[in-house]
């Protein structure tokens, strides 16, 4: 198959999410004797005129492209466009970017990954060129993002101001609206000139789920049954989406499990740092750890939020915590960092797309303790393949370190079971012939619509 990706982020330019995904699988992909090009932002670029790049992946073929064309609109550093003027100016280009490239490429389906940032205005000229579309839902830039989309709403919301609302009736009375729409999508449906129940923000609270008919995804999977959960109560159709967890390259992610003999000092987390990424969490746990004599210690790797950070820094200083941080950016050291490490600990306090860092650690050897609140219960067993603490309880994620110090042979006995878990049931392997399968499916679906 030609397969055209389209996503907001591509390696090397991530902005702080430290996010692979879309790279693994499209590598995967190409591996198997597809052809994709990529299209993603000029995020990480000295100009925003975009550039084209051969030989993106692993391999050394370099039979695919990244095109860096598409621009962002007020997320990961780039500035944020409001006025009308500028608004139109930035959906032309994306909208002509994306249709410059079908054209070009022609693709048999169109894989979307993450929109967040970029204009949804491009979901419409998606339905308008025919082409299989097929979304890789992973994060929650639908269920939160869509309904202020600043292009979409200015058109669509029916609660304006007044001056708004005079300046949006000139242009429809005079038919400009129309003659944009062509190029710079106003109209979700046709013929439909507001829609309120999904850009009036007053109408949230009357959600249905599934309720949102506006916006068609045909074909759709999640990378969790949380976040397909989320976006449904979010007002979307999304209940007849699949869920494909994105499971573990363990090529890269493998190690021995340690001995039942081997002292347990070592924890590490690995997380985006955000004001929910509970490493504040962490750092309190280990203040208790140490407070009964253990000789514990705490890494916390991976980049996100400068506030966050300091916040952090400034609280393990106040705590006497032997506490190190370091900045991730490279997929190749993560195996690494997990080896140097005796445990692993999940402590995120709020529900996340996919849960990838426990399972790694898992595949590495790790004993893993996580937040029995992720939203992802059904990856876990508590006491079985891992040791579980309820969200934000620096007192109980204490006692479960505290198990794994006082207990190596159970850390051992975790380690195991874990990392079969892993090697059975959340192979990357094996995501990656599930989704080629339902891309498969899209476009014979498609075909016969």
């Amino acid at each position: 198959m030609k397969i055209l990706v389209v996503t907001n982020l591509f390696p090397p330019h991530l902005a702080d999410t430290d996010d692979f995904r879309c790279q693994n699988l499209t590598d995967a992909l190409r591996e198997r004797g597809h052809t994709l090009r990529v299209l993603t932002s000029t995020c990480g670029l000295a100009s925003e005129a975009g550039h084209t790049a051969r030989a993106y992946g692993s391999g050394s073929e370099g039979d695919a492209l990244v095109q860096r064309r598409l621009r962002l609109n007020g997320i990961f550093g780039q500035p944020a466009v409001s006025g009308l003027g500028d608004l139109r100016e930035l959906e032309a280009r994306n909208n002509e970017v994306l249709r410059a490239a079908i054209a070009e490429f022609e693709p048999d389906v169109i894989h979307i990954f993450s929109l967040r940032g970029l204009s949804k205005s491009l979901l419409v000229t998606l339905r308008r060129t025919g082409v299989p579309t097929c979304f890789d839902m992973a994060d929650t830039w639908l269920a939160e993002e869509l309904r202020d989309d600043p292009w979409l709403s200015w058109w669509n919301r029916e609660r304006v101001p007044a001056m708004h609302k005079i300046q949006r009736t000139g242009l429809e009375v005079s038919g400009q609206r129309a003659k944009w729409d062509a190029a710079t999508p106003t109209f979700i449906e046709p013929g439909t000139s507001r829609l309120p129940a999904v850009f009036d923000q007053q109408t949230d609270t009357g959600f249905k789920p599934n309720s949102i008919g506006a916006f068609h995804f045909q074909r759709l999977y999640f990378s969790s049954p949380a976040l397909q959960t989320a976006t449904a109560e979010a007002g979307f159709r999304v209940a007849h989406g699949e869920v494909i967890h994105p499971g573990v390259d363990t090529r890269l992610f493998h190690g021995e499990v340690k001995p039942a003999s081997a002292a347990v000092k070592k924890f590490l987390v690995v997380a985006r740092l955000t004001p929910h990424c509970g490493v504040a969490t962490a750092i309190e746990a280990l203040k208790f750890v140490r407070a009964q004599g253990a000789k514990a210690t705490l890494t916390v790797y991976g980049r996100g939020n400068s506030e966050v950070l300091a916040r952090l820094r400034t609280l393990a200083v106040g705590q006497d915590a032997p506490v190190e941080f370091r900045s991730g950016g490279l997929q190749r050291e993560l195996p690494l960092i997990y080896h140097a490490h005796d445990a692993f600990i999940y402590p995120v306090e709020r529900e996340e797309s996919f849960v990838g860092s426990p399972l790694e650690a898992m595949a590495c050897g790790l004993p893993v303790i996580v937040n029995q609140g992720h939203g992802a219960e059904e990856l876990f067993r508590s006491h079985e393949s891992c040791l579980a603490f309820p969200s934000g309880d620096a007192g109980l994620l204490a006692n479960r370190m505290l198990e794994l110090i006082q207990a190596p042979d159970l850390a051992h006995q975790l380690a195991q079971v874990g990392q079969n878990e892993v090697l059975t049931r959340y192979q990357f392997t094996t995501a990656v012939e599930t989704v080629e399968r339902y891309l498969d499916d899209t476009v014979a679906q498609w075909q016969s619509v």
